[in-house]
């Protein structure tokens, strides 16, 4: 399969096109070229321009320097090769000793960097306005922050609204948040709540259904990287119908279904149900689920965009071998 038709298999079975808010300053040329430097594959130059043009106060490069240097498969390979002076010079704002988080200086400049600062920064029960945040990220694309503090926001006990923002878009969410939401469901009504559903669920047959189908197997591959397989197992790389059954499972999943790339562009034909199966284990030992492959800042750069460039089965590439893949077989 060609890497546009891919895409556009993808594109159409997520079916998550919607209208998105726009970060001001994204039209900048010298930000735009920088962004497809990084896409191409040319980090130290394209993370310089980033750093001089945040240094000049252009928000859209603090917050996408920041959620570069904060993500291992994005920055780790650069950091590795820099003293401590040149990684805080190059990822970080000169302040202090250590630099500061390019993130915190935009957050007093644009909602969207202190939607993403608070929820870095600060403890769910501490934030005041928890719903303004999660609907500004919403609003602006980034789904793999927003999820992340729906799972935090679920353990100190604002489960409902977990829900409701799930249902509500449900779309945006997909296997992951279908399987994070029938957990939500079914904690919810062991500790004797109500939880919200869908208004299409009117009876308990509909509503047990409705929940079985959240948390298929599939949907929980999605969301932790694990394929259960009855009597308290789950699938493995290392057995035959371990292979079998986690490679099937990531074909029938539209948000796993960029594993298929990099195994497309790295090992042979008769080694790409197995590359599927050792991709999706080694990912899940990196503990980058749900969502392993999303873009380092899904508001600036949409995540079929980071799917299709130049840099995406590099990334890959180490995130897999960090997780201990070892090579096509």
């Amino acid at each position: 399969m060609n890497k546009l038709l891919f895409l556009l298999l993808f594109i159409c079975s997520a079916q998550i096109s919607v209208a998105r808010e726009t970060v001001v300053g994204t039209d900048n040329p010298s930000f735009v070229q920088a962004v497809e430097g990084w896409l191409e594959g040319n980090d130290t130059e394209a993370l310089q321009s980033l750093s001089r043009l945040a240094s000049a106060g252009h928000v859209p490069s603090k917050i996408l320097l920041s959620r570069i240097a904060d993500i291992p498969k994005f920055s780790a390979h650069i950091s590795e090769t820099l003293s401590r002076k040149e990684r805080i010079a190059l990822f970080r704002e000169p302040k202090g000793l250590s630099g500061r988080d390019w993130l915190a200086s935009a957050s007093e400049e644009s909602d969207l960097a202190n939607a993403l600062w608070v929820i870095q920064s600060l403890d769910p029960l501490e934030v005041p306005d928890f719903e303004t945040l999660i609907l500004t990220l919403i609003s602006y694309g980034e789904i793999k922050p927003v999820f992340g503090y729906l799972l935090e926001s679920w353990k100190r006990g604002r489960e409902e609204y977990a829900a409701q923002v799930l249902i509500e878009n449900h779309q945006l969410f997909g296997a992951a948040g279908r399987d994070f939401l029938g957990f939500v469901i079914v904690s919810m009504a062991q500790a004797g709540k109500n939880p919200p559903l869908p208004t299409t669920i009117d009876s308990a047959e509909k509503a047990r259904k409705f929940v079985r189908w959240l948390r298929s197997d599939v949907h929980k591959l999605s969301f932790s990287g694990m394929l259960p397989m009855g009597a308290n197992r789950v699938a493995v790389p290392t057995q035959r119908e371990g292979v079998e059954k986690l490679s099937a499972a990531v074909k029938q999943l539209p948000e796993l279904q960029p594993l298929a790339l990099f195994c497309e562009a790295t090992c042979a034909l008769n080694q790409q149900d197995t590359c599927l199966a050792d991709g999706v284990w080694a990912i899940r030992q990196r503990g980058t689920f749900p969502y392993p492959f999303s873009s380092p800042a899904q508001s600036l750069i949409e995540d079929a965009t980071y799917w299709a460039s130049a840099r995406f089965v590099g990334d890959v590439g180490r995130m897999v071998r960090r997780g201990g893949w070892q090579a096509c077989r």
